[in-house]
């Protein structure tokens, strides 16, 4: 029997949970309304990022903006940041008029702070038919705006999302990988495609190319999206604990109305910054509950067979990753992260409530 699909809860959120807003480095005192919605969309890009106790990264991703052929009609930034480092950097920008038509700026707390609600509350900034969300440790290459535009534009009846290409993690499959793929935890390698067992290859396998290839899912560090479609869809505020999985979850549900592509001419460097994480614990726990949640209401025509894949898929790949504590190193980390996915099967059995907080 399949699973009802139900799409995730999205609570209003408060204004006074907007601590600070900055337009073009000019500091508003009067925090405005929420726009509406339902207003209508002009053609052009919106970029957004979503940053957390990350004020270098986010100001080297700021400094690679200017270098892209494709000035964005609007950048919002949603700062999610305890501490006023970012805001302050960000405020003393020398060049923030290169960066976009409109610099928008917001540092907020509580309802907002966890990435998915920052994401949708960004949206409800965006008055152009693209919006692209970096992550704040992104550095962009030449041409990436365009590039992912144009797979839009000459194909905009029919795809709704565009990645762009890591080009700094592009690499072969680990041999991890290869041993999934020979006790069938996963199918294939093949890049940017979600299995039956609930586990999605990543696209750091494809190759370079130049070429635009379909998948099922796009890598959160660098997504594109149309507007009209991602407004009603919307980012999954639900996720407890860590957003783990939230590009999955948005992008399957974002794939029943059209197409996933990533450009190849497209790329981007992630150099991923540790600031701003949780512990292994945390991400491994909230990674499989995450996981299961994804499974549950985004795997089309699900049966009870993808459940026992589920359990197989990452059961098994729980055992292969208690291995590696023969290797030197990280040691406790490790540990960490197999504990937390342990825990999450523990619960499961005994129907235990979730050990971590709801996102």
């Amino acid at each position: 029997m399949s699973a009802s699909v139900t799409e995730p809860r999205v609570d209003a959120r408060h204004q006074e949970d907007v601590l600070t807003f900055i337009r073009n480095g000019v500091r508003v005192q009067d925090i405005p309304e929420l726009p509406d919605e339902s207003a209508p969309l002009r053609q052009g890009l919106t970029v957004c990022i979503c940053t957390f106790k990350r004020p270098d990264s986010c100001i080297r991703f700021l400094d690679s903006l200017p270098q892209q052929d494709l000035k964005p009609d609007r950048l919002v930034i949603v700062d999610a940041s305890p501490g006023d480092e970012t805001e302050q950097r960000i405020a003393s920008y020398p060049r923030l008029a290169d960066l976009a038509h409109e610099v928008c700026y917001f540092r907020v707390k509580g309802a907002f702070q966890t990435l998915t609600c920052s994401r949708n509350f960004a949206i409800r900034w965006v008055e152009t038919d693209l919006l692209v969300f970096f992550d704040d440790d992104i550095v962009l290459q030449p041409r990436c705006l365009s590039e992912m535009a144009q797979v839009y534009r000459d194909n905009q009846d029919q795809v709704v999302g565009v990645n762009a290409h890591d080009q700094q993690g592009v690499k072969s499959p680990p041999l991890l990988w290869r041993v999934r793929r020979l006790f069938r935890i996963v199918p294939h390698l093949k890049p940017g495609t979600y299995t039956r067992g609930g586990i999605s290859v990543p696209w750091v396998f494809q190759p370079p190319t130049e070429s635009v290839v379909q998948g099922d899912w796009l890598s959160g560090c660098a997504m594109m999206w149309k507007t009209s479609v991602i407004r009603e869809v919307k980012f999954n505020e639900n996720f407890g604990g860590h957003s783990t999985g939230e590009d999955l979850d948005i992008s399957l549900r974002m794939g029943r109305h059209g197409k996933l592509m990533m450009a190849g001419k497209a790329h981007v460097l992630h150099l991923p910054d540790k600031a701003g994480r949780p512990n292994s614990y945390v991400i491994a726990y909230a990674g499989i509950q995450n996981a299961y949640d994804i499974h549950q209401r985004c795997l089309e025509n699900r049966t009870f067979l993808d459940t026992l894949r589920f359990i197989y898929a990452f059961g098994l790949d729980t055992v292969l990753r208690s291995l590696t504590f023969v290797r030197p190193g990280q040691m406790k980390r490790r540990w960490n992260f197999v504990r937390g996915r342990t825990m999450f099967f523990v619960d499961r059995f005994l129907r235990r409530d979730s050990k971590l907080k709801s996102g």
